[in-house]
């Protein structure tokens, strides 16, 4: 089951592979991420980050799309990462259950120049971004923004 889906630029990090882990008791880490998966000195690197009792999977577009497919995953404990609201809206649209999707750190690096407005601190979204969550929202998913378990939740709906 996939108990969260995680909107994350820096992917596994200290956030989530301890905190998160640790809070939503998981046993896997997939990352849905092209370039991630074809670069293997960040894969690796990404493998590294995650705690010894997690086991992390990277996986392209069209791997990921197979997997999350995959009636064997309802019996595992897993958290997908993705670095943006186009990558949650593809797991969205690919998987059978989602306990939600949480935005964490997205928006600080500019890689598309859409022109984004800072939402707070650590999230800042462009239109493409927030039609992404919206559809996410429209497709049932509990889509909220949460840096870290012990804060306060933002319900996305409520902001965007």
């Amino acid at each position: 089951m996939i108990k969260m889906v995680r909107i994350d630029e820096r992917l596994i990090h200290g956030q989530v592979a301890l905190i998160w882990s640790k809070q939503l008791g998981i046993d896997r880490i997939i990352v849905v991420n092209n370039k991630a998966a074809n670069d293997p000195i960040l894969s690796s690197t990404l493998k590294m980050a995650a705690p010894d009792s997690v086991k992390v999977i990277i996986l392209d577009e069209d791997k990921a799309k197979v997997l999350l497919r995959d009636p064997r995953i309802g019996n595992l404990k897993i958290l997908v990462v993705v670095n943006s609201p186009k990558d949650a809206l593809f797991v969205a649209e690919n998987a059978e259950d989602i306990g939600k999707v949480n935005v964490g750190n997205y928006g600080k690096a500019d890689k598309d120049g859409e022109q984004r407005v800072k939402l707070n601190d650590n999230v800042f979204l462009g239109e493409q971004d927030k039609e992404a969550l919206r559809k996410i929202i429209k497709l049932g998913v509990t889509t909220e923004y949460q840096l870290v378990p012990d804060q306060p939740i933002t319900d996305m709906s409520t902001v965007i």
